[in-house]
């Protein structure tokens, strides 16, 4: 979906953009990076939200939370493994679809509008589709972590998860977008508040993490 996004949705805005007549860099650029920050950024949050969803009663469910609990890891160790785990997938996809997204836009630009070539992304949008995917996707999984400690089953995991979790994604970045223009000062702003809220969730997962009670409901 998140390539399909990228292609279909991000060709479609471009080319309408500018039959529109934004063929003005300025306008060009704010219009695009608007609209594709939310397909590069957003998107991909939804695959580690996923993976995080399993990464506890996915466990219990098929016999091999135990053996895993027994390890000499302390619970921060496990948990920034689970964290890893759901991180990295979900990174990946985020910086492909990066890169998909720019070659989409600039084809689309070089056929139709070819002096607004490379406009998008400028240098506040690369940086924040580079940063922003990671400190987002921390804060879900986070969340997630802790869902899926407490879930019974990976349905009920997800189920929690994409009512609580995907919809709060959005309204957080929703205050990105309320910049009209994501500008220097609220991206600094975002930043800070971001990597504030990621600390204090892992500390939070890992102080809720209760290893007795696990292996117990394991049982």
């Amino acid at each position: 979906m998140v390539v399909i996004m990228s292609v279909i949705f991000g060709g479609l805005w471009t080319y309408w953009t500018l039959l529109m007549g934004l063929t003005n860099p300025a306008d060009f650029n704010f219009m695009t990076s608007t609209i594709m920050s939310i397909v590069i950024i957003m998107l991909p949050i939804m695959l580690p939200v996923l993976i995080a969803a399993d990464s506890i009663v996915g466990e219990k469910e098929r016999h091999t939370l135990v053996p895993l609990l027994a390890t000499p890891l302390t619970d921060g160790e496990l948990l920034l493994g689970k964290y890893l785990t759901a991180l990295i997938p979900g990174l990946l996809v985020a910086y492909g679809n990066l890169l998909l997204a720019v070659a989409v836009v600039n084809g689309i630009v070089l056929l139709f509008a070819p002096h607004l070539l490379w406009v998008w992304p400028d240098t506040l949008s690369l940086l924040q589709a580079l940063i922003l995917p990671l400190l987002f996707a921390f804060l879900a999984v986070g969340m997630m972590v802790i869902i899926s400690g407490r879930a019974n089953t990976v349905y009920e995991a997800y189920q929690t998860g994409g009512f609580i979790i995907l919809p709060a994604m959005v309204f957080a970045y929703s205050g990105f977008l309320a910049g009209l223009g994501l500008n220097w000062m609220i991206f600094y702003l975002g930043i800070i508040i971001l990597v504030i809220a990621d600390f204090v969730l892992y500390r939070a997962a890992v102080k809720l993490f209760n290893r007795d009670n696990l292996i117990v409901r394991s049982g």
